[in-house]
């Protein structure tokens, strides 16, 4: 019998698989689906009522893994290794707030591009450090919001609940160039959630650096990518969609 679903707890926070599935509520699914890492599996069941129907889920830990359905194929897998799967396998790469638990950051995304098929999509998401919150932080404390355990108890990180247990912050434009590495092409930014300081005075604060970050890309002719949009600027994580070229 089935795990059933509210038994089972999400690997992100609970406004990341709405905003997720709304990027892809208008495609059709089809072909073969990664979902790493997949925790408990939560992730792969709404993938499921969808309609997505071969996927396969990898993950540390088998004892938390709930899932039992036909459709759904795990297998017990550490992310230092690379992916147990021949090139350009999979139509479908998910990756929900994965990349910054690993030691190997950037090796795991161009693994993940080496299993996509051309014309394959990926969606990776990632606590953001690009935001106005994340900048001002590092600025003033030394830490990205996210990663203040890092900082404060390093000995203890691994130990915390999965959302304190983050040891790599992802650079926004290392992450687009080991993805273009691999043959992957950035094509929508978005985020889980806008956050806007509660107080008048740091909201206005925020909004006058969004604009002197917006008219210094644009002066110096920086490129863009959607760096300056509402998502990266003001958002807690982000989402990117990215498309696999397709071989000449």
């Amino acid at each position: 019998m089935a795990t059933k679903s509210s038994e089972i707890k999400a690997l992100a926070t609970d406004n990341h698989y709405p905003a997720i599935l709304k990027l892809i509520e208008d495609i059709k699914p089809y072909g073969l689906t990664l979902d790493v890492p997949a925790g408990q599996g939560a992730f792969a069941l709404e993938l499921l009522k969808l309609g997505y129907d071969n996927i396969y889920c990898l993950d540390i830990n088998s004892d938390d893994f709930k899932v039992s359905n036909p459709k759904v194929h795990f297998i017990q897998h550490d992310v230092i290794n690379p992916l147990p799967f021949p090139d350009e396998y999979f139509d479908n790469v998910f990756s929900i707030e994965g990349v910054e638990h690993f030691e190997n950051p950037f090796v795991f995304i161009k693994e993940l591009c080496r299993v996509l098929k051309p014309g394959g999509r990926l969606i990776l998401t990632t606590p953001n450090t690009f935001s106005v919150d994340a900048r001002l932080k590092y600025l003033l404390s030394g830490y990205f919001p996210r990663f203040k355990p890092l900082m404060q108890e390093p000995n203890e990180v691994m130990k915390k609940p999965l959302e304190d247990a983050h040891i790599s912050p992802v650079y926004f434009w290392q992450l687009n160039f080991f993805l273009l590495q691999g043959g992957v092409q950035i094509a929508r930014i978005s985020t889980n959630n806008l956050l806007y300081k509660s107080q008048w005075y740091k909201r206005i604060a925020e909004r006058l650096i969004a604009r002197l970050i917006r008219n210094n890309i644009k002066k110096r002719s920086f490129p863009d990518m959607g760096v300056t949009s509402e998502a990266v600027l003001f958002g807690d994580c982000l989402i990117l969609e990215g498309i696999k070229r397709k071989s000449i």
